[in-house]
């Protein structure tokens, strides 16, 4: 099998170190973003970066091609949640920080990854969206907003490049089975939530060619909850 190389965001916590671990055992060459720190894996190309920054995204692109030649895939993987109050009374900061973390990472670790793509005529890239940009829930808006929007980016880079041999699609969690989650709902069927292991799965599934024919998906991941 041609060595295939993957660019990785937010998999140095939470559920996101499953995906790492998973592109790792499956034999693709890695490029993991931090914010400095993490115990990554021997071969993994760790690049300290801010991903809301332009040139911090590019910079991690770069690095990727200096040291591996080619960008088979991203996953953005990097986000956050944020309970903030309904519309009204939600603080201004807490409105752009969603938008920060959740949208305008993907939109320019994406802008960047586009480059060598489309050059190659080879790619893709998996987006995380969120039920609740389908399903919206009081005192959430701005995190509604930012996945709602990641999943129109997704639609809007499918259109572009679907044609040029690059693929967009975007995997729709529920919640996540994490420490955090369950101390946030103690009284859950934990039994029931979609857990980092299988979002990895799919994640890794859509960034190679065994899901070569999809493109512009919204895909539920919702376990059984």
């Amino acid at each position: 099998m041609p060595e295939r190389t993957a660019i990785l965001t937010g998999v140095t916590g939470g559920w996101g170190r499953a995906v790492l671990d998973r592109f790792v055992a499956g034999g693709w060459n890695v490029c993991a973003t931090t914010r400095g720190g993490g115990d990554l894996p021997d071969g993994v190309l760790a690049v300290e970066a801010d991903l809301t920054d332009p040139d911090s995204a590019q910079a991690v692109v770069d690095a990727t091609m200096e040291r591996f030649g080619r960008v088979d895939a991203l996953a953005c993987v990097a986000g956050g949640f944020a309970m903030a109050g309904h519309v009204e009374e939600q603080p201004l900061d807490a409105w752009r920080g969603q938008l920060a973390i959740n949208l305008d990472t993907a939109y320019l670790l994406s802008r960047a990854a586009l480059g060598p793509m489309l050059a190659q005529g080879s790619g893709s890239i998996v987006f995380l969206g969120s039920r609740a940009a389908l399903r919206p829930f009081p005192g959430a808006s701005a995190y509604i907003v930012s996945k709602a929007g990641v999943i129109a980016l997704m639609q809007a880079i499918d259109a572009e490049v679907r044609t040029k041999g690059v693929r967009a699609n975007a995997v729709v969690p529920n919640i996540v089975d994490t420490p955090r989650n369950r101390a946030d709902n103690p009284d859950a069927d934990f039994s029931k939530w979609t857990t980092g292991e299988e979002l990895a799965a799919v994640i890794e599934w859509l960034c190679g060619d065994e899901s070569a024919p999809l493109s512009g998906g919204t895909i539920p991941a919702y376990g059984r909850a």
